[in-house]
This record gives C-alpha cells, structure tokens and sequence, in this order.
C-alpha cells in the first residue's frame, strides 16, 4: 500500500489467527484509508493453514509475515511493531474493519499531542443479538457519541502509538493469556504520561463479534478469568473476595451494575442490553465463573514485562 523506498505516517498492524474471511474485508476497508505513500499495512499471522496468504495476495503491497507457532495479540502487535516504518503505530484486529477517515483521525490525534489514542467501536452485525451483546459487553464505554478526552483503558483493536512512545513503554506485555494485554498496556502508558490515553470518537472501526451461544460463552469466560488471573483493576481485597463462591453473586451484580450504568450515557445502548437481558445474563455468569476462577489461580499466573 506504499511506493517502494518511502516512509510510511503510519504503519498499520493486523494480527491475524484463524480469520481468513475477515481478515479480507479488513484489509478491503484499509485500502480505502488514504495515500498508498502515507499508509503501509503488515499482518501476523499464526493461523494453523495458510489461507491468509491467498487473502493477503488479494491485496496488493500488503506485507504478511507467519509465524509457525500460536501467537497471542500483544505477540503478533510486537511482531509487527518490529517489522514497521511509519512514525505511528496502529493496531486493528482481523475482525474488524475500519470505518472512513480512521487513519486521519488517529494522525490528528497522535499529531496535536495525544500519546495513545483509541476510539469507538461499533456493531459489525447489528442484527444479530449475540454479537450484539457480546460487543457491548465489551466496549459498552466506547461508544461514537462520547465526547474526545482522556480516559483509562483503550482496546487494542483500535489503537495507535507513536513508534518513540510504543518503545519507550516496551511494547505490549509479554503474558500467558489471550486477554488483558490492552488494558496493561494502557496502564503502563498512563503510569508514565497520566493525561496521555485519549479516547476520540472519529477514530472508529467495526468488530463483528461472535454469534454463536458456545463461542460467546467461552469468550465471556475468558475475558473473567483473565481479570481475575491479571488483577486487571482489582485492589488485592476484591481479588481474595473473588475466591470464594459465595461471593459469585454480587460480582455477578457488579458486572452487570457497571454494563448499565455505562450505558445509560447512550440511551441506543442501553435499550439494546434491556432488549437482550437473558443473553447478557448468560454473559455475566460465564464472565463471572471465569473471574473466580482467575482469582483462584492468581498465585500460578506469572506477570512478566
């Protein structure tokens, strides 16, 4: 997507496992994204076949680079973080697409001074209710009609750095779990520029989320058992309480408290999760049994940078 011999603005970063099919309708919307001189594209990928090198021939001046073995998320972005030119960095995953104008938001951004910026996520399929709610369970707070400014947490599907900065800070974690590698990124980025995570609402992309029950219900699991495992923005008290089944409940309650709350900013959002209250019920227990779960094997999970 670039001459030959020309830095690249901004590098984009597409780590790819198992996603041949979406990761062709990635790559289509990135090639709408601006100047072939201001724009190069590289994908990791560890999937178990080689489809996505047909896909990745489909598209040309697109860069792909294999790994033999399973990559994580914070793996392959590093991966491709080493293999990039541009002066910013940006990360969108294969099931995801990026919406008009996503690379000139996030230049604006990273250009008038933001050190990372992220921003909203919408539904991919908007018909279908188990996608529906699996994306709001996870990116209820990232919603196009919130306003620009700084924030906490960033999801690693639309993300973007300055390469000085994405060094400065050592890339994404090295961990063992396929989540929870975004939120200690961002954690480690705030701890050295408080102010720097800035969320901005022309920067959106789709994620078309999962749509069958057993699929939700694993991800759910997963994305519990990695806050517990990680203490992702857990005070040592509320990670010992996770332990006990008891306690199930009210996490169970807490979850849910918060997915409301956030979404009664955006009144769309919240008729949608009271639309689809039995489905986000099934969501919160498997995020909750997986919690506990992490929670209780905190002491065997090793944290490393």
């Amino acid at each position: 997507m670039k001459d030959a011999g020309i830095q690249p603005l901004v590098s984009i970063i597409v780590p790819c496992r198992n996603h041949a099919f979406a990761l062709d309708r990635c790559l289509a919307s990135l090639a709408e994204q601006g100047s072939c001189q201001e724009i190069e594209v590289i994908v990791i990928d560890s999937s178990s076949d080689e489809q996505a090198v047909a896909v990745v021939a489909r598209h040309p001046g697109v860069r792909l680079y294999r790994s033999q073995e399973r990559l994580l998320p914070g793996q392959a972005r590093n991966l491709g973080a080493s293999k990039a030119a541009g002066r910013y960095l940006a990360f969108i995953d294969a099931d995801c697409t990026a919406e008009s104008g996503w690379v000139a938001a996030l230049a604006n951004a990273l250009e008038s001074g933001s050190r990372v910026v992220g921003g909203a996520v919408l539904q991919g399929y908007s018909w279908h209710p188990v996608s529906i709610v699996d994306n709001l369970m996870q990116f209820v707070d990232l919603h196009p009609k919130r306003a620009r400014g700084s924030t906490d947490l960033l999801p690693g599907c639309n993300l973007a750095i300055a390469r000085i900065d994405f060094e400065a800070i050592g890339g994404f974690p090295n961990i063992d779990l396929p989540a929870g590698e975004d939120v200690l990124f961002c954690t480690k980025a705030q701890s050295r520029w408080p102010d720097g995570n800035v969320f901005e609402p022309r920067m959106r992309v789709r994620h078309f989320g999962r749509t069958g029950l057993k699929e939700f219900w694993l991800h759910q699991d997963c994305f519990g058992f990695c806050r517990g495992a990680y203490a992702l923005k857990l005070q040592p008290l509320h990670r010992a309480m996770g332990r006990y089944a008891i306690i199930a409940p009210a996490v169970g309650l807490k979850r849910l408290y918060y997915l409301l709350s956030r979404a009664t900013h955006h009144p769309d959002s919240l008729a949608l999760l009271c639309l689809l209250m039995p489905l986000l019920l099934v969501g919160i227990y498997a995020w909750s049994l997986g919690f506990r779960r992490g929670c209780l094997e905190n002491s065997l999970i090793h944290r490393t940078s």
